[in-house]
């Protein structure tokens, strides 16, 4: 593959489930949560950065659920990521795309000249109907459709972005992943999911990175999400050289009462945890705003 003419950043601009940290709930994750800063409980999403001489030439953003855009002007503020060019949708739940009205309206009334006017908005048709376009029905008018199907690559400069399919239950048509390929590096972002139906894809094999759900750390189908052990399989079969966690709550985990591990856990518990199981596996919960080849470098 040849040698992109741009370096590669990508940022966690959100890891958090669904609802975040709730309201009067008592746990040590959600204390530790309004300690630290609940403007920066943002939902999943992820920017993938292609940067030239310094300055950030393609931003394209990965799911834009709540708390997102204040993450993004978090980000402004200290790299001065003010363009978005692309957004991909994993899937039809509000915490993936619940702030897109907010991102397309900022970008349609900003008046840059280097931003991207209709916002290019990639998802797969079943996701866009069932979730932005019947929510935001407006946005259409502001916004540029782009549908995607499993399988078939999308090229963003450097960048060749490939979805596939997940399974994240009948309230979530057309869920995807997203493997990413620039020069060598290859980046897995699974989404929300269950199941992955073409989990011997050799497109997810080898990744660079790998970025999974783990909703609960016990095993929990009925939520349609994947658990922490639960990935461990996952993560022995596709050998990723460093996979991080996302998505993280913890509350079903309250139905193993007998269990060491029986609810939402902090950081510093679940890392601990963690690395109990892990194995020689490198496997580390992500960060708010964590920066691969910024603050955090890629696997050697």
């Amino acid at each position: 593959m040849t040698e992109p003419a741009t370096e590669l950043l990508l940022r966690v601009n959100g890891i958090q489930a669904a609802f975040g940290i709730e309201l009067g709930f008592d746990s040590q994750r959600a204390n530790e949560g309004r300690a630290d800063d609940p403007y920066r409980q943002a939902n999943v999403s992820y920017s993938l950065l292609q940067r030239r001489n310094g300055r950030i030439v393609r931003h394209t953003l990965i799911d834009v659920g709540m708390g997102v855009v204040p993450s993004l002007l978090e980000f402004e503020v200290t790299h001065g990521a003010c363009v978005v060019h692309d957004v991909l949708l994993t899937h039809p739940h509000y915490d993936h795309f619940g702030q897109i009205d907010w991102l397309s309206m900022a970008l349609l009334r900003n008046g840059r000249e280097d931003q991207p006017r209709p916002l290019p908005i990639y998802a797969t048709r079943a996701c866009w109907e069932a979730g932005p376009n019947a929510i935001f029905r407006y946005l259409a008018e502001r916004s540029d459709f782009r549908p995607v199907e499993p399988g078939i690559p999308v090229v963003l400069g450097d960048l060749i972005l490939t979805p596939f399919a997940v399974d994240h239950g009948p309230k979530a048509p057309g869920a995807l992943g997203f493997v990413a390929q620039y020069g060598k590096r290859k980046i897995v972002v699974s989404g929300d999911f269950l199941h992955v139906p073409d989990e011997e894809n050799s497109l997810l094999f080898e990744a660079d990175v790998c970025f999974l759900d783990a909703n609960t750390w016990h095993p929990a189908e009925w939520t349609w999400h994947q658990s922490v052990l639960g990935n461990l399989r996952l993560i022995e079969k596709w050998k990723p050289r460093r996979t991080y966690f996302v998505h993280y709550s913890g509350y079903e985990d309250r139905n193993h009462p007998n269990h060491g591990i029986n609810g939402p856990m902090g950081r510093d518990r679940f890392c601990r945890e963690l690395h109990h199981v892990a194995g020689e596996s490198d496997i580390q919960l992500a960060r708010h705003a964590m920066l691969l080849g910024g603050d955090t470098p890629w696997p050697d």
